[in-house]
């Protein structure tokens, strides 16, 4: 009868440690319906600038010397990597993306994780995606390695379009799309002809996938 008991005891703690487990994973990761969030410019802060480009100064990589010396920080976000642990992620361009400019020429983006004030690792994004900014990180898998989430933008007729994608940082210091959730924020309510409508989107974590949720908003 007791061991029966003991038994019951722990399926119960076993249930409720897998919800816990299940409650933190799962939430609100980025929120496209606050406007102060969708509007800004890339976080970062003087400090976290100047910390990056005292750990590229003696670091030696072809892709980031591609950026040249006014290379700019397009955000920042916390993570994970499998060997450093607890990291900072930063977005590096050449320049700014601009949303108007479909096909943007510029050298490829890297991701650099920090350590400190050391460099622990560099990620080479393929040249013909430029993103606008760096908005965040998740473990998406549980592999320890967290994905980036990386936002981009197109402005076309009145039309502006905002995505994000998912970015899996490989070993080898490439990089591959994991996952890409389209329109996070559109607006076509300046649009000169055919229908004006605007939405935003949250994005949630749930059982390893990214899951969005789709808000309509109001013209004017």
């Amino acid at each position: 009868m007791m061991k029966n008991v003991n038994r019951a005891a722990a399926a119960v703690a076993l249930l409720l440690a897998t919800s816990g487990l299940a409650q933190a994973q799962d939430g609100v990761v980025l929120d496209y319906t606050k406007r102060g969030f969708r509007d800004a410019e890339p976080a970062v802060a003087a400090a976290d600038k100047t910390r990056v480009t005292s750990a590229l100064a003696s670091f030696q990589s072809d892709p980031v010397k591609a950026l040249g010396k006014n290379l700019v920080v397009l955000g920042r976000a916390k993570g994970k990597s499998p060997k450093a642990g607890d990291v900072d992620f930063f977005l590096l361009s050449e320049k700014p993306p601009i949303a108007a400019e479909p096909f943007p020429q510029a050298p490829a983006q890297v991701v650099v994780a920090l350590k400190g004030k050391d460099v622990v690792g560099t990620y080479v994004i393929p040249a013909a995606r430029q993103y606008a900014k760096l908005v965040g990180a998740v473990d998406m898998d549980g592999d320890g390695t967290s994905e980036v989430l990386l936002e981009g933008s197109g402005y076309n007729m009145g039309q502006l379009i905002t995505a994000v994608d998912a970015v899996k940082l490989e070993a080898n210091g490439t990089t591959r799309v994991a996952q890409s959730i389209p329109e996070v924020y559109s607006d076509s309510c300046e649009n000169p002809v055919g229908k004006k409508s605007r939405s935003a989107k949250t994005i949630s974590l749930r059982g390893g996938k990214l899951v969005e949720t789709v808000h309509p908003e109001k013209c004017g």
